[in-house]
């Protein structure tokens, strides 16, 4: 069975890399389990997950209450000015790996390399902290239900519950490791009940709060809560922007189901735009409760000031002044939204290092496929041992701004590719184009800049981890990659391929 790319119009030097390593090693197709409805699930399950939960108090913090609204709003517009790109090159190209291939393709053998490589990370990262949420929440869960946590240890200076919580993080990881092991029908299946119990969830949140501030006594006991609009200006939303863009790239995984997915001409298109959709609707919903719900008198300040002191606890504690047992709702929910969120991202970053072995910019066995599941075996072992490190050796309250920095530069390094393959690719069959090329991918790349850079005011730590991945990377590629493709000797001259 072939494995060369079906999209690619004429044979390339990268091209013919990818199908000489693919007969090498003897890798087969991935099966094709997926439709419409678990790829959008997928998606949503992703976008849905620690933004709404643990970040929305963080940022109303930064933004205020209007600004908390905005900043959702121009994210999710940020965000489908890259979904069309997403949606025409995935349509075009559908497999896995997504970005990485496109620009691989499009730019160079480095900088497809380069996108991989952060795109590895990013997904690794944002699955580590679904991954410690999961397991802070639960903790919290078990401690409103009267269960102690005193019989853990307190070894090494740490309290009981947070070896609870590192023992949890390296038993959710290992699940969902062993669920995608399993196919992705079965990764899509799971993601389609844990998505669609969170967004009841939310959705009953929401229903609470616009009741509570219809039956409020006065209406400007309501609109109070909305002053001020920008308390930190316009420099409080850019920051709020950058903290939760995390939240809002689960439509890039949509991508790497490509070669899973039945029709992905067709599917893939609507799945991106009918989960951003989605995602952002719920976002302005949850976000305009929680900040417009009349409590202010019985809190002693305004919400969006509760959910600011109380930080990623805040959304949960609020939920409790909303709807009877609130806030064990809300902790189920935060249970339910990182469980399908750390799914969709170990499906995702294992694809993203499958592609990579595949291609050879990983080591080889990255690339292996298992004979009876037909699932990337190792890429899913290797990707949930990255999670699990993270998730129970590092810090994670810089977590988020980290893989929004790495997911930033992922997004702009693939609209530059769509504008250059307009050019160097102009047969390539595009089910779905993107309108007013190149203008709306370059306003893309200047607002992504933009954010990259000002993240750097909200969390200087996430921009020393980044550029410390990528000069891992870089030396990774041609202290590695480059003498493994050239036989084990050195290149005479390197170059950006």
């Amino acid at each position: 069975m072939s494995t060369s790319p079906s999209w690619q119009p004429a044979p390339s030097s990268a091209a013919s890399s990818l199908a000489v390593t693919a007969l090498e090693e003897e890798v087969h197709e991935l099966k094709r389990s997926l439709g419409l409805t678990e790829a959008t699930m997928i998606g949503v399950g992703a976008m849905i997950g620690a933004g709404i939960f643990g970040l929305t108090g963080i940022a109303a913090g930064k933004a205020g209450p209007v600004g908390l609204l905005i900043a959702f709003l121009l994210n999710g517009i940020v965000t489908s000015l890259t979904g069309l790109t997403y949606a025409e090159l995935g349509a075009a190209m559908p497999e896995a790996g997504g970005g990485y291939l496109w620009v691989r393709e499009g730019l160079s053998r480095f900088w497809g390399f380069f996108s991989g490589w952060i795109s590895w990370f990013s997904h690794s990262v944002a699955c580590s902290l679904y991954a410690v949420l999961f397991a802070t929440f639960f903790v919290e869960l078990m401690e409103i239900a009267g269960v102690s946590i005193d019989w853990t240890p307190g070894w090494l200076g740490l309290a009981p519950g947070e070896w609870l919580i590192k023992g949890l993080v390296l038993l959710v990881v290992a699940i969902f490791a062993f669920i995608n092991f399993k196919g992705a029908s079965e990764t899509g299946l799971v993601g389609n009940i844990v998505t669609i119990t969170k967004v009841a969830i939310l959705l009953t949140i929401v229903g609470f709060g616009i009741k509570a501030m219809m039956e409020a006594p006065t209406a400007a006991l309501v609109w109070e809560n909305f002053r001020p609009a920008l308390p930190n200006g316009w420099a409080g939303v850019f920051a709020a922007m950058g903290l939760t863009f995390v939240a809002f790239e689960g439509y890039e995984i949509i991508a790497q189901t490509g070669e899973e997915l039945h029709h992905p001409e067709r599917n893939l298109p609507r799945a991106i735009f009918l989960s951003i959709a989605i995602v952002v609707a719920i976002y302005l919903l949850v976000a305009f409760v929680a900040v417009g719900v009349p409590v202010q008198q019985t809190l002693g300040m305004e919400p969006w000031k509760y959910l600011a002191q109380f930080g990623e606890r805040g959304m949960v504690r609020i939920a409790e002044f909303i709807m009877p047992y609130g806030r064990v709702l809300m902790l189920v929910g935060g249970l339910a939204s990182t469980t399908s969120a750390l799914n969709a991202t170990v499906y995702s970053s294992s694809r993203v290092s499958f592609a990579m072995g595949r291609g050879r910019d990983l080591p080889r066995f990255f690339g292996r496929v298992h004979p009876k599941t037909r699932t990337p075996h190792w890429a899913i072992l290797m990707s949930a041992l990255l999670i699990a490190f993270m998730g129970v050796a590092l810090p994670v309250e810089d977590v988020g701004s980290g893989a929004s920095l790495t997911f930033l530069m992922l997004f702009l390094l693939t609209n530059i590719t769509l504008i250059r393959m307009r050019k160097t690719h102009p047969d390539l069959p595009r089910p779905f184009r993107v309108p007013l090329v190149p203008y709306l991918p370059i306003a893309a790349v200047l607002i992504q800049g933009f954010l990259a850079g000002h993240l750097f005011e909200v969390s200087p730590l996430a921009w020393y981890a980044t550029l410390l991945w990528i000069v891992a990377g870089v030396g990774l590629y041609y202290g590695y990659l480059v003498r493994m493709r050239n036989g084990g000797n050195s290149p005479s001259t390197p170059s950006v391929d």
